[in-house]
């Protein structure tokens, strides 16, 4: 997860002071998060995949597709 982070914040060109701002957290922070040195809440888990428009399996590192493909 946390290479995931880096590399979609990068793609959008978002720094992580703007990324601390919007989650009202320190800049340290979303370096832990990238790290995973800390810990994070399920809802700014949701969120970032939600920023990122991408789905959570692919934020966590769990898939290589970025969107979840529904089933027919």
């Amino acid at each position: 997860m946390n290479n995931r982070i880096k590399e979609l914040r990068r793609e959008q060109s978002i720094n992580q002071k703007q990324l601390a701002e919007y989650f009202h957290v320190s800049p340290s922070t979303i370096h832990g998060w990238e790290r995973g040195d800390v810990p994070m809440l399920i809802d700014d888990f949701h969120t970032l995949a939600q920023i990122f428009k991408v789905s959570m399996e692919y934020l966590g590192g769990y898939t290589d597709e970025k969107i979840k493909r529904l089933l027919n």
